[in-house]
Parts: C-alpha cells; sequence; structure tokens
C-alpha cells in the first residue's frame, strides 16, 4: 500500500504529539537563535540603570560608556546586514578600547556565530567562536574574583554561558547545554532585580518563560533537562517579547525574530508570523535568514506561488555571490522549491531543484541536513513518477548517510511502501 505525505499542511501547534527524531526537521529554523539570543538581550540594555549618573563619575558598568554603546550599535546594524568584516571591525576597535573587559571577545564571537547560523552543521566555526566565549568568560571570572556582586562580570558569565550552551544544542550536547543555560538564567535573573523595568532585559527572560514551558510539552524527552529551569509561562513570555520587540533599544531584532519563530512554529499563527518577519524583511533586506525564513514559512503553509518568488530570489542571490547567501542556504533554497513544486504534483519540477540541492551538497566534507532529506525527496519525485527501482536507491542512500531528523525513518517507510504523491 503506498502512502501520502501532506506536504503543503500547517504546522504542529504547542501540545501535539511529536517524537525526538523530528527536533532537527521541524524545528531546525528555531533553533538559529531561541538561547543565543539571551546574549543579545542584555549585552546591550540590561545594564542601564546608572546611565543617568553625573559626567564626572566613573560609569558603574560599560553600558554606560557612549563609545561602547556608538560602537556595538553600529556593529550589529552590520551583522544584521550580514557584513561580517564590517561588523568585526567594530567589535574588534571595542576589544582594543577596553582590552581587559569581557565585552569585547564577546562581541567578536558573534561574527563566527552568524557565520554559524547560515550552516549550523558546519564544525568549522566552532574553534574560532569558543576560543573568543572561553577568553569572555575568564576576564569575567576574574571580575567576579575581585567582586562577586560585579554587574558586568555577572552579565557577561551568563552572556558567554548562554552562547556556549547554544553551540551545545547545536551539537546534541543537551546536558552541556542544560548546565550552562541554567548558569546565564541565575546571573540574568540577579540582574533583572535591578532593573525590572528594563525593555531590553525583557527579551531573554520573555525568551526562556515561552521556550522552558513550550518546548517540554511538544518534545517529551526534554523533560529531565527542562527541570533544571524555574516553571516558565507561554503567556507572560509573549507578552515579554512583545514589550522588547517594540520598545527596546538594542534588542527589538533578535526579540522579533524570536516572535516569528514561536508565532509560526508553536502557534500555528501565519498572519502574526508573517507580519513581525515582515518588518524584518523591510528592516535588512539582505538578511538571507530572513529572506529564506520567509520563503519556507509560505511554502510550510502551502501558499506556493509566494514562496516560489522568493526562495527564487535566495538561490538566484547565491549565485550571485551575496554575502550571507552562503551554500548552505541555498540548499535550503532549493529544498523548499523541490517541496513546492511536489505540493502543486510537478515531480520533474522538483528534481530540476534536486540536482541543483545535490551539486551544491557535493562540495561539503560531511553530511548534511538538506543533503539527507534532499535525496529523500527525490525518492518520493521517483517514485511519484512510477520510476520505483530509482526511488529504491534513493532511499537505501539515505539508510547510508549519517543523517540527521527524521530522513532515515521515512526512508524505510517508502522503502516498505511507496510514496503516492
Amino acid at each position: 500500500m503506498a502512502t501520502t505525505e501532506s506536504v503543503g499542511a500547517a504546522p504542529r501547534v504547542a501540545g501535539q504529539k511529536a517524537d525526538r527524531s523530528k527536533l532537527f526537521a521541524v524545528n531546525r529554523a528555531f533553533r538559529l537563535t531561541a538561547v543565543a539570543t539571551l546574549l543579545i538581550v542584555g549585552l546591550l540594555g540590561a545594564l542601564p540603570a546608572s546611565a543617568a549618573a553625573p559626567p564626572a563619575q566613573r560609569p558603574a558598568s560599560i553600558f554606560d560608556d557612549p563609545f561602547f554603546r556608538e560602537r556595538v550599535l553600529a556593529g550589529l546594524d552590520r551583522l544584521y546586514s550580514m557584513d561580517f568584516p564590517g561588523a568585526e571591525g567594530q567589535f574588534v576597535e571595542v576589544e582594543r578600547h577596553f582590552p581587559e573587559h569581557p565585552a569585547g571577545p564577546l562581541l567578536r564571537a558573534l561574527v563566527p556565530w552568524w557565520k554559524l547560523l547560515v550552516d549550523p552543521e558546519n564544525t568549522s566555526l566552532d574553534a574560532a567562536f569558543l576560543a573568543h566565549i572561553e577568553r569572555s568568560l575568564d576576564l569575567a571570572k576574574r571580575r567576579l574574583k575581585k567582586n562577586d556582586d560585579d554587574v558586568d562580570g555577572l552579565f557577561f558569565e551568563a552572556g558567554a554561558s548562554a552562547f556556549r550552551a547554544r553551540l551545545a544544542t547545536y551539537r546534541e550536547s543537551w546536558m552541556r547545554a542544560g548546565l550552562d543555560g541554567r548558569r546565564a538564567l541565575k546571573n540574568m535573573r540577579r540582574l533583572a532585580k535591578r532593573d525590572p523595568g528594563n525593555d531590553d532585559l525583557a527579551f531573554g527572560i520573555g525568551l526562556f518563560d515561552y521556550l522552558v514551558e513550550a518546548v517540554p510539552q511538544r518534545y517529551r524527552w526534554l523533560k529531565p533537562i527542562a527541570r533544571l529551569f524555574p516553571k516558565g509561562d507561554k503567556a507572560r513570555g509573549l507578552a515579554e517579547l512583545r514589550r522588547a520587540a517594540d520598545r527596546s533599544r538594542f534588542a527589538k531584532v533578535e526579540a522579533r525574530y524570536a516572535l516569528f519563530q514561536i508565532l509560526d512554529q508553536f502557534e500555528g499563527d501565519l498572519p502574526r508570523a508573517s507580519a513581525e518577519l515582515a518588518q524584518l524583511r523591510r528592516a535588512y533586506p539582505g538578511n538571507s535568514l530572513f529572506h529564506v525564513a520567509e520563503g519556507r514559512m509560505y511554502a510550510r503553509w502551502g501558499r506556493w506561488a509566494e514562496a516560489g518568488v522568493i526562495l527564487q530570489e535566495v538561490a538566484e542571490r547565491q549565485v550571485d555571490g551575496a554575502p550571507g547567501y552562503s551554500g548552505a542556504v541555498a540548499e535550503e533554497a532549493l529544498y523548499w522549491l523541490a517541496r513546492v513544486e511536489m505540493g502543486q504534483r510537478r515531480y520533474d519540477g522538483a528534481l530540476e531543484y534536486l540536482d541543483r540541492l545535490e551539486f551544491l551538497a557535493s562540495e561539503r566534507t560531511y553530511d548534511a541536513y538538506y543533503q539527507a532529506v534532499g535525496r529523500l525527496r527525490r525518492g518520493m519525485a521517483y517514485d511519484a513518477l512510477g520510476r520505483r527501482d530509482e526511488a529504491l536507491r534513493c532511499y537505501r542512500e539515505v539508510l547510508a548517510m549519517k543523517s540527521v531528523g527524521d530522513a532515515r525513518d521515512r526512508a524505510k517507510e517508502f522503502l516498505d511502501r511507496p510514496f503516492a504523491g
């Protein structure tokens, strides 16, 4: 008996059953910022309570320093525009100006981090990223050794720990992620008590409040790790994220992107999700993550025409060499373009996009997610076209890959029962 798949079905909402194998497949995009953004939450605004100090008084925190604020804002603007050399230049200036402060190394870690975001399975950037993180942690701990209530020491220890936790989730080191995340949250809550009205800090707290309740509801195998943290509240988390997206000075972009991802993938609210993403696309039209997210969103919801136009733009920018439009981003766009074709039962068209995807994937030295699911989709297209022998070959190739998500399970399923289209 042949099996079918609803290619354009709306995504699951919180509370529906989902197993561990689907964590990467369903929630891959959301993991791009879900924990790491705790850094940027406060990095640029968690501690401005003392900003009104008299000019002659030494600032209580680096956040009060005009040079620091100016360079960080300029660097972030370049970072979100995928101008990595420009962002690096701004952050290097911070490190030179404050050579013994943990802020500089943590800011510099943002550059390899955002490069990693466009290709999260590529481990070649891990060493450079972690070197900056470890340097920031070392400098933060030195400050705390002198004064265990040092606000910058507390914050940057939290930020560096949150970032290290983020990378640990990519590498599926769940216990490391939980321990680092708990350390980060403990420090951030101490800081929040000092300045409860801080709109920027609302981002990190809001993200925590939502995820710590929502994620274990969907992925029950993560419940033991969730017990490391205090109880969350989804409604409160959404309100805090909205506050940060609308009113914060430094965390607007990250808060709005988190809102988009939550509304799209957890709440199943396409109108509100698309409204949030539209603002990000207008502000940063050259950001490849926001760009491909827009196409992916419409494809997942069966809005084939809109998805096709947007995803074609992504693929073309990769060919043109636009900054941030890496081969990995193009692979994602081509994969979803193939799904757009399959959603309209144009299987020959899907195979053309999958040919291009496999050409890009062949340049990798590792089995990546879209390489595996692309091969799975090729088998499904062959099945739909009645080319069963070729389909079987594709499914067996998926089983031979070190694939992630549910690609292997689907390949086994279609080995037994062909995909019917």
